[in-house]
């Protein structure tokens, strides 16, 4: 799909994601792909703007800030709707194709000498919340934020960097909980379990993390970057080729017969897609077994 023009307040050409300087070296990309802010072509897209402006040295990024201009989701799961999902005429299977670029991306953001940072407000499920969890840090709205992987509700699998990334934040026995109940975390219990640094009232969030990037930009690039070089070592971060391992193992379990009846059983339950907003806001009541 293509790019429409960027805004005039955009230094990207993207319909759907916004990036504007906040300060000197402190930049916010903002998603605003409504009604849920699904990941789909055009949403990936811009997140690839981003990192090639970024990676302009001209451009002097220190520090990224990611939010959604969308109060009940930071971002939904990949657009099922979208490219070739085994309808005839189409040429481009667009959920595939993020899949596989994701690895890639995925370890750019815990790689770069950028700082990334996702303020989460509203739901952040599926590969949304793999996106925020490979950022450097995440702050949640208290009163509003519900965090969760539904995949094994789903007859499928965490792969790409949700199981990855649940475990080195959370540890096993945290990630194991959230992973296997396929169900929302509130900020608060989000914090607890290390999922995000701190869950903050809704009224305070943004400035808090607008101020606390302004203030990271504003020192020396050379310290930020070997920080969090030296962070990495310390603790490695999932590897492009683990998270394309876990896809694999995702896909195998999802062309499974018993995945494919539980599939078929959620469509049926959510009345096919896309899904309603209804559905979408309370998405985990969909792996209930009545």
């Amino acid at each position: 799909m293509e790019n429409g023009a960027a805004s005039k307040d955009s230094l990207i050409k993207n319909e759907v994601v916004r990036l504007r300087e906040i300060s000197p070296g402190c930049f916010g990309v903002v998603i605003d792909n409504p009604p849920f802010n699904l990941i789909d072509s055009q949403v990936f897209a811009g997140l690839k703007a981003v990192k090639s402006f970024a990676e302009d040295s001209a451009n002097d990024v220190r520090v990224l800030v990611f939010e959604s201009a969308n109060p009940e989701f930071f971002g939904a799961h990949l657009d099922l709707m979208g490219g070739d999902l085994g309808g005839p005429g189409h040429e481009v299977n667009e959920p595939m194709e993020i899949i596989q670029e994701w690895p890639a991306f995925s370890y750019w953001l815990g790689t770069t000498r950028v700082v990334s940072i996702a303020i989460l407000r509203g739901r952040a499920r599926g590969f949304a919340f793999a996106f925020a969890a490979a950022a450097d840090m995440r702050f949640a709205s208290k009163e509003n934020t519900r965090l969760c992987l539904p995949e094994v509700g789903f007859g499928a699998f965490p792969g790409g960097g949700g199981i990855e990334w649940a475990q080195l934040h959370a540890g096993r026995a945290r990630a194991m909980e959230f992973l296997l109940s396929s169900d929302d975390l509130d900020g608060d219990t989000a914090e607890l379990y290390g999922l995000v640094n701190r869950s903050i009232g809704d009224a305070e969030l943004d400035e808090f993390v607008h101020k606390l990037g302004r203030r990271i930009a504003s020192f020396t690039p050379a310290s930020i970057a070997a920080v969090k070089s030296g962070l990495t070592k310390l603790q490695p971060i999932p590897l492009p080729e683990e998270m394309a391992g876990t896809l694999a193992v995702a896909g195998a379990l999802q062309s499974s017969d018993a995945a494919q009846a539980v599939a078929m059983r959620i469509m049926t339950k959510a009345g096919g897609l896309p899904f309603s907003r209804a559905v979408e806001l309370d998405l985990p009541r969909l792996c209930d077994v009545d």
